[in-house]
């Protein structure tokens, strides 16, 4: 079904497992505002629904998802700035993260940026080795605290700062080997080993998992929007995404 607050964002039930499938190939993924509220809706609606036992967060035409949509946030700083300042009011990470049923991102090309955040709330990530992966958000000047707080314990500082300072692009391998990924395949085999690992879940005790859940968490707090904030509404940060627009 497609969800009523934004029709890019569609969920489909099937075999008790809720598919959320992000739907905007030709922005690659790239998710507004109204996007992300979809996503956490979505995610709402699975949690409350006794015949889903998992979530499986996805993306159309080679990518899961590139992050905010930067024209959006232009627009914004064009009209009326304060409009971004209410982005918790949409986000879906804490929902993803906290859902009391297992969750797993199927990642087949880009994620990026907020898209890397929400595949990170996820409780497995199986990627195609065609997927890629970047945090940029300081290309354009914008510093968004949830991926360094996510990632400064678990990826080595070295790689972490070379990856956030200059947003370079890296693989599914170098992906999974510095322990962000559960698992990559051949992306002819994605759709086939992502219904194994549901069966793998789906042949735990959900009751387990979600108590498990709960535990994992206490190690995995998030952050308020507040470093963020601080950086888009500097006058560099138009700048740049002018120039962004203007390469568009």
């Amino acid at each position: 079904m497609k969800l009523n607050s934004d029709d890019r964002i569609v969920m489909n039930v099937a075999d008790r497992v809720a598919y959320v499938t992000i739907c905007r190939p030709e922005a690659k993924n790239a998710l507004t505002k109204s996007m992300y509220a979809a996503v956490r809706d979505a995610c709402l609606a699975a949690q409350a629904d006794d015949g889903v036992d998992a979530v499986v967060l996805k993306g159309v035409g080679g990518a899961f998802a590139v992050g905010g949509d930067l024209k959006e946030m232009l627009d914004a700083l064009r009209s009326d700035p304060s409009k971004l300042l209410d982005y918790e009011d949409y986000l879906p990470f804490e929902t993803v993260r906290t859902l009391n049923k297992p969750t797993v991102a199927c990642i087949d090309g880009l994620c990026i940026g907020g898209g890397l955040t929400m595949a990170l709330m996820c409780d497995c990530l199986i990627a195609s080795d065609r997927s890629r992966f970047a945090i940029p958000e300081a290309k354009v000047g914008i510093v968004d605290g949830h991926l360094p707080r996510l990632l400064r314990e678990m990826i080595s500082p070295a790689k972490l700062r070379y990856w956030m300072y200059t947003g370079t692009m890296f693989d599914a391998a170098e992906a999974q080997a510095s322990g962000l990924l559960s698992k990559v395949v051949p992306a002819d085999d994605l759709e086939s080993e992502l219904a194994k690992l549901l069966r793998d879940l789906k042949a735990s005790s959900i009751e387990a998992i979600r108590h498990l859940k709960v535990v994992l968490n206490e190690t995995r707090p998030l952050s308020p929007m507040t470093d963020a904030y601080l950086t888009m509404l500097q006058p560099h940060v138009r700048e740049r995404l002018e120039a962004f627009a203007g390469k568009s």
